[in-house]
């Protein structure tokens, strides 16, 4: 930690190369679009690392680090004005997925994946950032409320009422809203 703060080369590396994945994926859900994330994701360890030196330790470093990462992207979001939706096949990004699934099946399936990250995509922010953090980052109730700095309460709240919003898109869409496995959870 002491070598971190001093913005250590070594240090930082072995930083980035643990939250990397988590703060792409952050990113991409974000921005929609990988070239983007990729981009929005360095700028992220841009910004991490220029404020190394004022982290006090009042948090855990994780904690830190995901407020940056959500700043970070929510403020890519407000300066950037919203253009046509571009999606990205999962698979690509994650090269070497396999699945036991019929052709068929897995272009339903792919479709599916496609329409959940698009909704996904398309909640508000506030509901957007908890479903990013929870299904796809892994964080918990109590960590997504210190990045926040919301109750948690209100985490649970805004969690109920995306998935919410979700299913009721999976109905309307015809995929009868059950619980669906999201790649990347």
């Amino acid at each position: 930690m002491k070598n971190l703060m001093m913005q250590d080369q070594h240090a930082f590396q072995n930083l980035v190369e643990e939250y990397q994945s988590c703060f792409l994926t952050m990113a991409y859900k974000f921005t929609n679009n990988y070239t983007e994330a990729e981009d929005l994701c360095q700028e992220i360890f841009i910004k991490v690392y220029g404020a190394l030196p004022s982290f006090k330790g009042q948090s855990q470093l994780s904690t830190w680090l995901y407020r940056i990462a959500v700043n970070r992207c929510l403020d890519w979001k407000r300066r950037t004005k919203p253009g046509l939706f571009q999606m990205v096949n999962i698979s690509e990004i994650s090269p070497g997925l396999k699945t036991n699934r019929s052709t068929e099946d897995e272009v339903i399936y792919k479709e599916k994946q496609e329409f959940i990250h698009k909704t996904v995509y398309s909640l508000k922010d506030k509901y957007k950032t908890i479903v990013i953090l929870y299904h796809f980052n892994g964080l918990s109730y109590k960590e997504i409320s210190e990045v926040l700095s919301l109750p948690v309460k209100t985490i649970e709240t805004r969690l109920y009422r995306a998935r919410k919003q979700i299913k009721d898109k999976l109905v309307r869409q015809g995929y009868g809203g059950e619980v669906v496995e999201v790649q990347g959870i």
